[in-house]
C-alpha cells in the first residue's frame, strides 16, 4: 500500500463513534503524519493506542491496522505506524480485520471487568491491547458491544510487552452454536461500514 502525501484517508479510533476523514501530510516508509478534517479533540487517545486506517488506491480498499506513535492536538495531526494491511475486497472471514474499539474483559468467573482495546478480530481469533498483565493461556470472556452484544470466551496463546501496554493474542472457543453466526454479522458490518465510507470519501473530493 504505497499512500502517498495529499492521499485522503479513513481514520478510526476506539474513543470515537464514527469514522474521521483525514488527509495525509507526510508518508514514510511505513510511518504516516494525517491531518484529521474535523477537530482532533473529539477523539481522547494517547501514543500507543490502536488505530485503523483506510483507503482506496487504484480502485482497491485497504485496511491497515496501526500504532499512535504522537499527536499534535493544536494542528490536528496524528503521527501513524502501520504494522499491516491489505484489500478488504475478498477479504476471508478467518483472515483478521483491523478495528479499534473497546471490549469488557473478565477472568474465569469473577465479576470484574477489565477494559481492553480490540485491535483486529476474525472468526477463529483476536488481538487485543492492555495495561493488565494476564497470565499466558488464561481463558477470557469478553463483552463487545456494538452494533451487536456480543459474548466470546478465548484464550490467550501469545503474549508481549510494548512500551504502554501489554498485547495478546487469543483464540476464541466456541461454546454456544450461535456465537459465530453473531461474529460473522459483527466483521460484515465493520467491512462493509468501513469500506462504503472509503468508496464515498473518496467519490466527495
Amino acid at each position: 500500500m504505497n499512500i502517498k502525501a495529499g492521499e485522503v484517508v479513513l481514520i478510526r479510533h476506539f474513543s470515537g463513534t464514527k469514522l474521521f476523514k483525514s488527509i495525509v501530510l507526510e508518508s514514510l516508509d511505513d510511518i504516516l503524519s494525517v491531518k484529521l478534517f474535523e477537530e482532533i479533540a473529539l477523539l481522547n487517545c494517547s501514543p500507543g493506542d490502536p488505530v485503523v486506517l483506510g483507503c482506496e488506491l487504484e480502485n482497491e480498499v485497504y485496511m491497515g491496522s496501526c500504532n499512535l506513535l504522537d499527536i499534535d492536538k493544536d494542528n490536528n495531526k496524528l503521527s501513524l505506524k502501520i504494522d499491516n494491511y491489505e484489500t478488504i475486497t475478498n477479504k476471508r472471514l478467518y483472515e483478521r480485520f483491523p478495528v479499534s474499539f473497546y471490549a469488557d474483559v473478565r477472568i474465569g468467573e469473577s465479576q470484574k471487568k477489565n477494559l481492553v482495546l480490540v485491535k483486529n478480530i476474525s472468526i477463529n481469533g483476536l488481538m487485543i491491547n492492555t495495561k493488565v498483565d494476564f497470565p499466558l493461556y488464561q481463558e477470557l470472556k469478553f463483552e463487545i458491544h456494538l452494533d451487536v452484544k456480543l459474548h466470546l470466551k478465548a484464550s490467550i496463546i501469545r503474549k508481549s510487552k510494548e512500551a504502554n501496554n501489554f498485547e495478546y493474542g487469543l483464540k476464541i472457543n466456541y461454546t454456544d452454536v450461535n456465537t459465530p453466526k453473531v461474529l460473522k454479522k459483527l466483521i460484515l458490518i465493520l467491512k462493509q461500514e468501513q469500506e462504503e465510507f472509503i468508496r464515498k470519501m473518496k467519490d466527495s473530493n
